[in-house]
């Protein structure tokens, strides 16, 4: 019986490992031509946020990120945001930090985007 506990735990701790997406994905930014204002943000792993024009940038502090994967879900998720320009997303620091166009979207409906990836949004600003 111990051995059946044992064996059902490393097969458990081995899925969690894997679904966690141990990968380290340079976040990308996208250059606008067009526009003659860029300002950028940096966080703690000097990657960079890509604010240009009439773009906002808004930081979200979030519970539950423990590693890159966790990074990765919730940049897909919020790029799906119409209107959403860059993301980006920090486990050490539990924050995301997101430049969106204010004419396609809202702090609201990011915040939205981060719960619905299955983690908690404890303060914006």
């Amino acid at each position: 019986m111990k051995t059946k506990f044992s064996i059902l735990f490393m097969i458990l701790s081995a899925v969690l490992i894997i679904s966690c997406g141990k990968t380290d994905e340079k976040t990308t930014t996208e250059n606008n031509q067009e526009t003659t204002e860029t300002k950028t943000e940096q966080n703690s792993d000097n990657k960079t946020l890509q604010v240009s024009g009439n773009d906002k940038a808004i930081e979200i502090h979030t519970s539950g990120m423990t590693c890159t994967g966790c990074e990765n879900t919730i940049k897909k998720k919020v790029k799906k945001v119409d209107g959403v320009k860059d993301v980006i997303a920090d486990f050490k620091t539990n924050t995301v930090k997101a430049s969106f166009d204010p004419g396609k979207t809202n702090p609201e409906a990011i915040k939205e985007a981060i719960t619905s990836a299955g983690y908690k949004v404890d303060h914006m600003h």
